[in-house]
């Protein structure tokens, strides 16, 4: 896990390989667990569960949304 993301300081892009283990144990979780679909280069951007009320995480996520055309 990048010091950043452990340090509640950044989200991070992960391939899914890499953040296996830490999604798997809990020590991240994924920004948007209700968007999934295979494919063999996945991705999640992920974040510290203790991290999840800071306002700057809720930014991002509102910002990739809207970007992505799912706005809320």
């Amino acid at each position: 896990m990048p010091a950043a993301v452990a340090m509640c300081r950044s989200i991070a892009l992960a391939r899914s390989v890499m953040a296996h283990d830490d999604l798997a144990s809990g020590r991240l979780v994924r920004l948007f667990p209700e968007i999934s679909f295979a494919s063999p280069l996945a991705y999640y951007v992920v974040y510290r569960l203790e991290c999840a009320s800071l306002p700057r995480v809720a930014a991002f996520r509102e910002w990739l949304f809207l970007e992505l055309g799912l706005g809320r």
